[in-house]
C-alpha cells in the first residue's frame, strides 16, 4: 500500500475508537443527539475502513469520509452549545486528519469548504442564536466536554503527525539507499564501458595485424597456420565479449524477456557443448559431457544456453593446455543439476566474494584471453530469472566447480 493508504487506514481505526468512546461519554453528559451522531459516524467509518482497506477504493473512501465528517460536525454544532461548546475543537481535529490523508490536489477544496462551513455556522449563530441548543446538564459538563475534546485532539494530532513523520523519514531513508545504489551501479556501468572500449582495442589491433600478415603472402605454411589460430582465438574472445555486452545492454534497456517453456535439457545444451569442444581442442583441452537425456525443465532456452556457454568458455579460458573440463547434468531431488567443473587455475579468494556482482575488471586466461567479468554476472541474473540457483566452489591450482539448479517438470 502507498503511504497515503496506510495513513488513512490507521486514522480510520483511531477515529473509530474515538467515535465509539464518545457515544457513551456524550450520552451520559446529556448530549443525546451528539451521541446519536457519533454512533452514525462510527458505523460509517467502519464501512469506509472496509472500503479502503479491503476493497482498495482509496479516493472514494477519502471523499465519503471527509464530506460526511464535515456535514455531521456542522449538524452537531447546533446541538452542543455552538461556539461555547466543543464542536469547533472537534472540527479542527477533523480538518487536520482530512488534510493528512487527502491527495495534494484536493487541499484547496477542503480548506475552502471547511472555512466556508465554519464561518457560515458562526454567522448563523450570531444572527439566530435561538437555533443553538444547549444540551449540557450544567457548566461542569460543558467544561469536561471541552477539556476532553481538547485532550483528545492533542493526543490524536500527536500520534498522526508522529506516524506521518516516521513514515516520511522511512521513505526518505529508502530513497537515499536507492540513490546510493543507483549511483554505484551507474559508476560500475561507466567503468564497464571504459574497460570495454579499452579492451576491444587490443583484439581489434591483433585482428588487423593478422589480416595484414595473411594478405602479405610472405608467410610459410606453418606460420600461416599459427597466425590463423591466433586470428580465430582473437575473434572468439571479441565475439564472446560483445555477445555478453549486447545481452546485458538489452536487459538494461528492455528488461528480461523471459519465456519459460518445457525443454529437454540435452537438446538445449548439446549444440553449445559441440561448439565449445572446438575451442577447447584448439587449446589442447578435453571437454566431456555426461547429460541425462530424460531430464526436462521449465526454462528459457536462450538464457540457459547463454549460462552454460559462459561457464564452459570461462573454464576453457582458465584451464591450462592438457586440462579436463566436464559438463554433468543429473537429477537432484526436484531439480535439474547442471555442473561445469574443470581442473584449471581456480579463482583467487579475494575475487570470490564479488564474483556474481557487476565488479568490472579485466581478467586474463591461461593463454592471455581477455575478459571483463560480465559473463558470470549475466549467468547469475539469468539463473535467478528462471527460478534457479547458481553456486560455485573453487580452489586455486585445483580447479573450479559451478553448479546450476533448475526446477524439473514431469
Amino acid at each position: 500500500m502507498t503511504l497515503e493508504n496506510r495513513l488513512f487506514n490507521s486514522i480510520c481505526l483511531i477515529a473509530i475508537f474515538i467515535m465509539a468512546f464518545n457515544i457513551p461519554f456524550n450520552y451520559f453528559s446529556g448530549l443525546e443527539a451528539t451521541a446519536v451522531i457519533f454512533a452514525v459516524l462510527t458505523l460509517i467509518l467502519v464501512y469506509i475502513y472496509y472500503l479502503a482497506r479491503f476493497q482498495r477504493r482509496m479516493v472514494l473512501s477519502v471523499a465519503i469520509s471527509s464530506g460526511l465528517v464535515v456535514f455531521l460536525f456542522a449538524v452537531n454544532y447546533f446541538f452542543s452549545a455552538g461556539i461555547r461548546g466543543a464542536s469547533l475543537l472537534s472540527f479542527m481535529l477533523a480538518f487536520i486528519l482530512i488534510i493528512i490523508v487527502s491527495p495534494k490536489k484536493l487541499y484547496g477544496l477542503w480548506v475552502a469548504l471547511c472555512l466556508l462551513v465554519v464561518f457560515s455556522l458562526l454567522l448563523i449563530e450570531y444572527h439566530h442564536p435561538e437555533l443553538i441548543r444547549v444540551s449540557y446538564a450544567d457548566e461542569k459538563a460543558l467544561f469536561i466536554d471541552i477539556a476532553f475534546t481538547y485532550g483528545t485532539g492533542i493526543v490524536v494530532s500527536f500520534f498522526s503527525l508522529f506516524y506521518l513523520k516516521e513514515a516520511y523519514n522511512k521513505e526518505k531513508r529508502t530513497a537515499e539507499q536507492k540513490t546510493i545504489e543507483l549511483e554505484r551501479l551507474n559508476d560500475e556501468k561507466l567503468k564497464l564501458f571504459s574497460i570495454i572500449s579499452h579492451d576491444l582495442q587490443a583484439p581489434l589491433s591483433s585482428l588487423h595485424s593478422y589480416v595484414r600478415l595473411i594478405a602479405s603472402d610472405r608467410l610459410t605454411p606453418d606460420e600461416r597456420k599459427q597466425v590463423e589460430r591466433g586470428l580465430a582465438n582473437a575473434l572468439h574472445g571479441s565475439q564472446e565479449m560483445l555477445s555478453n555486452m549486447l545481452v546485458w545492454s538489452q536487459s538494461q534497456l528492455r528488461g528480461f524477456r523471459l519465456e519459460l517453456v518445457r525443454n529437454n535439457i540435452q537438446h538445449v545444451l548439446q549444440p553449445v557443448i559441440d561448439i565449445q569442444k572446438i575451442y577447447a581442442s584448439q587449446k589442447g583441452i578435453t571437454l566431456g559431457a555426461d547429460i541425462d537425456g530424460a531430464l526436462h525443465a521449465l526454462i528459457d532456452r536462450d538464457m540457459l544456453q547463454l549460462i552454460v556457454r559462459n561457464l564452459v568458455a570461462n573454464a576453457i579460458k582458465f584451464t591450462l593446455p592438457g586440462g579436463l573440463i566436464r559438463v554433468i547434468v543429473t537429477q537432484s531431488d526436484t531439480y535439474c543439476q547442471i555442473v561445469v567443473e574443470d581442473n584449471g587455475i581456480g579463482i583467487p579468494k579475494e575475487q570470490q566474494a564479488g564474483l556474481f556482482s557487476l565488479k568490472t575488471r579485466s581478467t586474463y586466461g591461461t593463454n592471455n584471453e581477455r575478459g571483463i567479468g560480465l559473463g558470470l554476472f549475466l549467468c547469475n541474473e539469468y539463473a535467478l530469472a528462471q527460478r534457479g540457483l547458481l553456486t560455485f566452489d573453487s580452489e586455486q591450482e585445483r580447479g573450479t566447480r559451478f553448479c546450476l539448479l533448475l526446477p524439473l517438470v514431469d
